[in-house]
Order: C-alpha cells, then sequence, then structure tokens
C-alpha cells in the first residue's frame, strides 16, 4: 500500500464554501443561484419547481438535489426552455446534478439545456423537450464540451413541420470534445413531416472536436421523415465530418432512420478520423434507401474493429469492413435486477456464455479518462461481478462496490465535507478544502485502497500529492467528523 505526501503551505485560510438550501433559505432555485457565488452547492429539497432557469455568469456553482431525479423536478411546464447557461464558458467546477428536466418547449435550439464550456451533468433525467422549427438539440444543446454521465435522456426530440432544410440532434447536440459516458438516451427524434431536408442523430449529434462516447446505451432512437421524402443519418448517432469521436463499448438496440435516403440506423460516421470499438448494434435499421442499418460511412479508413453487428435492417455494414476481430452473432442479451441488456454467462447461472464475453479489446485512454479501470468496475453479469480481464464487447452497468458510496452528501454544517479543487485534476496537486482530517484512504475505479495518508493539519492551504495515480476515476476518504467525508476524484493527464 503507498503512503502518498502531503506538503503544507502556510498561507491564509480560504474561506469554505457555503450551501443555499430551497426553499427553506431561498423560495426558488433562480433566486439560489442568484445568491451563490463560486465554490457554493444550492441544495433543492424534492418537489417540481416551475422555473426557466438562467445561470449567473459565474463559474463554479453546484445545483444538487437532496433526493435524486425521481423527487425533484424542474420543468418548464412547455412555456420555454428549462435552463440556460450561456453566460460564460462554464468548467468542470460548475455541475448539475440529480434532477428530472423536463417539458421544455421551445421555438429554436436546446428545449431542455442551453449550455457553454465544459460543465458537468450527473445524475439527471433530461426528458420530453422539445425544440421546434430550427436547427440544434431537443434535449440539450452544448456549445463546447461537457461532461454527462449517468443521466437518462429520453423523448427529446427536434420537430420540424413544413420546412426544408437541416436539423440535428433530437436528445443532445454537442459542438466540441464532450465526454459523454453511462448514459440512457431512450426515445428520442428528430421528426419531420410534409417537406424534404437533411435530418441527423436521433439522440447525440457530435459536431466536431474529439468527443468520447462511452459505455452508454442507446435504445429506439429515430430520425424520421414521415412523408417517406429527404435524406437521415445515424439513427442514434451522427459523427461530423470535423469530429474525431472516439465511440466505444455502447449497445445500440432498435434504433431507426426513415427517409427517402438514409445511412446508419445506429451510427453514422463519414470520414475516417473515428474509432469505434467494442460496441452492440443489434435490430436496427434503415427504411427507405436502407444503406447500413448498423454502421454506414463513407470510408473504410475507420478503425471499426471488435463490434458486435448483428441482425441490423436491411444490411449492417455501409461503405465500411468489419475489423478481423467483429462479430456477427446474437449477443444473447438477459435481464437482471438492473438492467435488461447483460451478457448470458455461465459462471452467472445462464445456460451459456454471450460471444460477447471476453471479446472486446483494450480501450486504455491516457485522457480524458482511464476506460479500462472503469470497465473493471462495472459489469455485464446478471450476479453484478465486475468485469475482469478481457473486456466484454457493449454497455457495463455500473455495480461497483462503492457506488452507494459515492452519492455523495452535501454537510448540514460548513466545516464538514470534503472537496478537492480542481476535479477533474491534469497536475500532480489537488488541493483540500473543506475538513480532511487526519487521515486520508484513496480507492481506485475497482474499489482498491492505492493510498493511505495521515494528516497534521493547520491553519492553511492542504495540497494532497497524486503524481504516484495513474489517469482514472479515484474515491477519496477521510475521518473528518463523526460522519466521514469522501469526494470523487477524475485524475486527467
Amino acid at each position: 500500500m503507498k503512503r502518498t505526501a502531503l506538503t503544507l503551505l502556510l498561507v491564509p485560510a480560504l474561506c469554505l464554501a457555503g450551501v443555499i438550501r430551497v426553499p427553506s433559505e431561498q423560495p426558488t432555485i433562480q433566486s439560489g443561484l442568484n445568491a451563490a457565488v463560486a465554490g457554493d452547492t444550492v441544495l433543492v429539497a424534492p418537489g417540481d419547481y416551475d422555473e426557466r432557469l438562467t445561470w449567473p455568469g459565474r463559474d463554479g456553482i453546484v445545483l444538487m438535489s437532496e433526493k435524486g431525479a425521481d423527487s425533484t423536478v424542474i420543468t418548464a411546464s412547455n412555456a420555454g426552455r428549462v435552463l440556460t447557461m450561456n453566460a460564460v464558458n462554464y468548467s468542470f467546477a460548475t455541475m448539475v446534478r440529480g434532477f428530472r428536466i423536463a417539458d421544455g418547449r421551445q421555438t429554436g435550439s436546446a428545449a431542455g439545456v442551453l449550455c457553454r464550456g465544459t460543465p458537468i451533468f450527473l445524475n439527471n433525467r433530461i426528458t420530453d423537450n422539445v425544440a421546434l422549427q430550427y436547427e440544434t438539440g431537443g434535449g440539450v444543446r452544448a456549445d463546447g464540451s461537457p461532461v454527462f454521465g449517468f443521466n437518462l435522456i429520453a423523448r427529446d426530440s427536434v420537430q420540424v413541420r413544413g420546412m426544408a432544410g437541416f436539423r440535428y440532434g433530437g436528445g443532445v447536440y454537442c459542438t466540441g470534445s464532450g465526454i459523454f459516458y453511462a448514459n440512457v438516451f431512450a426515445d428520442n427524434a428528430v421528426f419531420d413531416s410534409l417537406c424534404s431536408g437533411f435530418r441527423y442523430g436521433g439522440a447525440l449529434y457530435l459536431a466536431g472536436g474529439a468527443p468520447l462516447v462511452f459505455n452508454n446505451l442507446f435504445l429506439c432512437n429515430a430520425v424520421r421523415m414521415t412523408d417517406g421524402s429527404g435524406f437521415a443519418y445515424g439513427g442514434a448517432v451522427c459523427v461530423d465530418e470535423d469530429a474525431s469521436a472516439y465511440i466505444a463499448n455502447n449497445t445500440f438496440v432498435g434504433n431507426v432512420c426513415s427517409a427517402h435516403i438514409t445511412y446508419g440506423g445506429a451510427l453514422y460516421v463519414p470520414y475516417g478520423a473515428s474509432k469505434v470499438k467494442n460496441n452492440i448494434m443489434v435490430h436496427d435499421s434503415c427504411h427507405g434507401s436502407g444503406q447500413g442499418g448498423g454502421i454506414a460511412s463513407d470510408t473504410d479508413a475507420m478503425v471499426c474493429d471488435y463490434n458486435d453487428v448483428w441482425r441490423n435492417y436491411p444490411n449492417d455494414y455501409y461503405r465500411c469492413t468489419a475489423g478481423p476481430n467483429s462479430l456477427n452473432s446474437d449477443p444473447l442479451f438477459t435481464g437482471a435486477a438492473f438492467g435488461d441488456y447483460c451478457l448470458s454467462q455461465v459462471e452467472a447461472g445462464q445456460v451459456e456464455d454471450s460471444p460477447c464475453l471476453d471479446a472486446g479489446d483494450s480501450l486504455l485512454l491516457t485522457s480524458p479518462l482511464n476506460l479500462d479501470s472503469l470497465i473493471h468496475a462495472w459489469t455485464t453479469r446478471t450476479d453484478s461481478f465486475p468485469d475482469a480481464g478481457t473486456p466484454d464487447i457493449g454497455f457495463h452497468y455500473d455495480v461497483s462496490p462503492f457506488t452507494a458510496v459515492l452519492e455523495e452528501q452535501v454537510r448540514h454544517r460548513q466545516h464538514q465535507g470534503l472537496r478537492l479543487i480542481p476535479n477533474p485534476v491534469t497536475e500532480n496537486q489537488v488541493e483540500l478544502k473543506g475538513t480532511p482530517g487526519t487521515r486520508l484512504v484513496v480507492y481506485d475505479a475497482s474499489g482498491r485502497s492505492v493510498a493511505d495518508c495521515r494528516l497534521s493539519v493547520g491553519e492553511g492551504r492542504v495540497l494532497l500529492d497524486i503524481s504516484s495515480l495513474a489517469p482514472g476515476v479515484y474515491l477519496v476518504r477521510s475521518d473528518a467528523m463523526q460522519d466521514p467525508g469522501h469526494a470523487r476524484l477524475v485524475v486527467q493527464r
């Protein structure tokens, strides 16, 4: 077990961040945001909040619900956009966590969320938002490189009636190097009638940069021209020619392109800069011209290997070739209490092994995340054992041993809790804020302890040396107070 050095800098202590409670301290979410400064958390009690929010021009505010998206709803009641975050280019320090963001209806882009920069969205349900007539993002338009993790993005749409032109991203439209991991995209659509035109990306449109689409479920998303005219690309995901996407370990089922000319029932990637690995694509379809019910491209130069592409209509591939390690087999999905897309495995109690078992390739990235460490913390098995060794193909569920611990609670008093700044971190040190206590233990994504640090904390600034940690996701726990503090740390190099 490693011991990690701590450096104490004797500088004046910084004020600790505050917690603003809604509705007990501020009557509305908007008034809570307006009162917040960088480092504050706006903590929202369960309830339905009929608000059309405008985020202040200040970075570093966290908006969090007390009880999660099942009980905390922000709705625009079909009278505008739910959340606008375009005053500045927000950083990773800005976060929205644990809300249902619903029933936005906007003539223009982004009926649910419009954001800029690199804000983080975790554990939300972005649903039933409709962008009318114009171009981009039924649920979300992100002008930048945001992080979306563990969200449900469902039944969002761009709806156009009688207007030719170009429309993109029923669920999400992203202009930069966004990170999308462990989300479920379901029943999102770019929907059109009574005109011709070009329609792209039922669930997700990637317009530029080097986005990462990792370990998501794409279920029954669609690009539809109901009168049979026009062009449709990417029933679930469409990648722009200017983007270099890494699309790995996703599962695509039942996604649809329907128009006069169609490409990519699950995925359309026009040129060769993107990589498509370790994905499952089954029962996706193209109707009309019907080109590439699974994957469509314009070049064989794209890296496309270790995928299981099976029974997509009318064909699995168009203008791209399955790599030598790809499969064309029934993945043998089986259900568990936590989801319907596990893989049949004899060790977990099924009668046969899925061909996707141990059939993937290593995904190691040094930036922005160590993907293999996450895969090895997650599972494709009905008995929830983590995926060890060679990665399985397809979506993995997050049932790691400390999943519940990662759902950190905001402390009731100022001098409790633990915060790490910056987070994610690209350097070799992070600053500890809150009450770090006298001891820290760092766990990797599989729940193993990788560092044990005893602290001598005085008045001043405390820096934690993390030079020994590889890129990845970690849990940092302290023995502060009677209720130990803990925080999630993302290391990027």
